[in-house]
């Protein structure tokens, strides 16, 4: 029995130590064309630069170590634009898309396979 509530205690610490040490490969696509490719480990309970382009700026929050948000700020338009996911193992991703008559905007960030 003590082995067994052992072997979860490490596979509990394991899990949270990778959570809390996320990694993501971020892109960035304006108009279908690729614009900025970044890998990042955004902060614990802080927002992370991803890059700007074009009066866009691109941010990742990691929440609590899995749970991210993945933020586009309209900086002329002055208009923010969310999408959560929770991102537990490699391939998990969080995109997040404005399309308007003027652009597509597209920002993908996911756990690296």
């Amino acid at each position: 029995m003590k082995s067994l509530a052992l072997a979860a205690l490490m596979v509990f610490a394991g899990t949270t130590a990778h959570a809390i040490d996320l990694k993501v490969a971020c892109t960035v696509t304006e108009n279908n064309d690729k614009s900025l490719e970044t890998v990042i480990k955004p902060t614990l309970n802080a927002y992370t630069k991803i890059g700007d382009i074009d009066g866009f700026a691109f941010r990742i929050r990691n929440n609590d170590g899995s749970r991210v948000s993945l933020e586009i700020f309209d900086i002329n338009g002055e208009a923010r634009y969310y999408a959560d996911a929770t991102l537990n193992k490699a391939g998990d991703s969080v995109a997040n898309t404005i399309w308007r008559r003027d652009i597509l905007l597209e920002v993908t960030c996911q756990i690296p396979e």
